[in-house]
């Protein structure tokens, strides 16, 4: 009998690694044919929010998407310079320098993508596509191949966040783009908190099993009482940034999680004794740093907005727990004097700069000020800057990179002869990491001429396909 073939239908949070050292870029060509989806003020200054959204549903629908950025750019420097027609109009685009971190779809992946920007762009009509005519070279900063899935605290000022996502069109989990308080990835403190203060992987950030289940989590402006009354919830929030994971704190969040005297140290992710309280004044004038960081990545003029926590400068005695995390400050300043927008991994274990750890630590990310906007054009709206870094923040994370997935093996064994008329297969699994593969299945369908007789137990049949769901696989989880 011959054997069949077996394989993984996996809903994944986070497929093998090319991993990145510190700060490279892999270089890669684009044969004309390929798409890109501009995000400079040239040719995405009314579209440039919904340009996230559509990343975020074709990632959604299975077509990878790679984030071009030149290595060691300046502020506003070129990433690409390439000749493309407009997707819509046709209208030619001759030897345009993209800024601002361009997506491009390569020229394999152009057909699949190509119905999924169609729908878009018919419903969001502002957004530009472009169509490459000259082939060309251009740094990867990051592989995207999965769409991450995104949970909220629900801290009372969970609008600001919901106000983003929908200017994006990003929707919760079930596709609903209100984000309602209902929503199975609205989270409240309580949730987030889980029953015991033992387990440290009991909240609704984890499974039964104690595996993330979100790729994103945020916070917008979570109050420091409140976080004192839960402090549960901060040791939670620091057990799911031990994994391949991105945390985003806005305004007072920040010190909620953080921690500023004399509240004493919360969290201290990114820093060994907090932010200075009371926070310093919002700045008019800014230095920018890492700009060919994903996290930095806008075109066109930057403004701050103001809140309870404009910016944030270092506490007496503390020190951020590794130097290049800053990206935004108030002008003229030294790094931990009035910052206003720092990403960096959990404790500093890796530098900021780092596609993914080696010990799969998540990011953190911090923005000042209490509430961006979401008007435009970009070119005149410099405050909707925030709400743009922030979306940038929804695809940095390692769970939506290529570099940190799942990685799934299966062994089939069955003997090599038999005289026998049945024969069983024996499968064997295992997720070596680093991310969490959500809601797996394994699916076998059976060979030509077989006839199915039985399977153990939670198992479907449909067809000649033998089929088991089993769950989410955590890391080294196998059966």
């Amino acid at each position: 009998m011959r054997r069949s073939s077996v394989g993984w239908i996996v809903g994944s949070l986070f497929a093998s690694a090319a991993v990145l050292a510190p700060g490279e870029a892999r270089a890669d060509d684009f044969a004309a044919g390929s798409l890109i989806i501009p995000m400079d003020t040239t040719y995405q200054d009314n579209g440039m929010l919904k340009a996230y959204g559509l990343v975020y549903s074709l990632l959604r629908q299975g077509v990878p998407v790679r984030w071009v950025i030149r290595h060691g750019k300046a502020h506003l420097g070129v990433d690409i310079t390439t000749s493309a027609i407009d997707h819509k109009t046709k209208a030619v685009i001759a030897s345009h320098g993209y800024r601002g971190g361009p997506w491009v779809i390569d020229q394999a992946n152009a057909a699949a993508a190509t119905p999924i920007i169609d729908a878009w762009q018919a419903a969001n009509p502002a957004v530009a596509v472009h169509e490459v005519t000259t082939a060309f070279s251009g740094d990867v900063a990051r592989y995207l191949i999965a769409a991450p899935t995104i949970a909220m605290l629900q801290d009372g000022n969970e609008k600001i966040a919901r106000g983003y996502m929908q200017a994006a069109g990003i929707p919760d989990s079930t596709l609903d783009l209100n984000w309602p308080v209902t929503s199975p990835d609205m989270l409240t403190p309580a949730e987030v908190a889980g029953p015991t203060t033992t387990n440290h992987r009991d909240g609704k950030l984890f499974d039964a099993d104690g595996d993330p289940v979100y790729c994103q989590f945020m916070s917008m402006h979570w109050s420091t009482n409140d976080a004192a009354d839960s402090p549960e919830t901060v040791v939670e929030v620091r057990e799911y940034l031990t994994n391949p994971v991105h945390f985003f704190a806005e305004c007072q969040a920040v010190n909620a999680f953080e921690g500023a005297p004399p509240l004493g140290g919360r969290g201290n992710f990114l820093t060994n004794q907090g932010f200075s309280w009371p926070a310093p004044a919002q700045p008019k004038n800014y230095d920018f740093y890492n700009n060919d960081s994903p996290f930095a990545q806008l075109d066109g003029t930057f403004k701050s907005v103001g809140g309870s926590e404009p910016a944030y400068s270092l506490a007496m005695g503390s020190s951020y727990a590794t130097g290049g995390v800053v990206m935004i400050k108030k002008a003229g300043t030294l790094e931990g004097d009035s910052d206003l927008w720092m990403t960096g991994f959990l404790d500093g274990v890796c530098p900021p700069d780092a596609e993914n750890c080696a010990n799969d630590y998540g990011k953190v990310s911090y923005l000042g000020g209490h509430e961006y906007t979401t008007d435009l054009p970009m070119s005149t709206h410099p405050t909707t800057q925030g709400t743009r870094l922030f979306l940038n923040s929804l695809f940095e994370a390692p769970c939506a990179t290529q570099s940190g997935q799942p990685q799934l093996t299966l062994t089939k064994l069955a003997p090599s002869m038999t005289g026998s008329a049945t024969v069983t297969f024996n499968i064997d699994y295992a997720n070596s990491g680093p991310g969490t593969a959500l809601a797996a299945v394994i699916s076998d369908p059976l060979p030509v001429g077989a006839t199915f007789v039985s399977a153990s137990s939670g198992y479907t049949l449909v067809g000649n396909t033998v089929s088991w769901s089993v769950g989410n696989l955590g890391k080294f989880e196998s059966g």
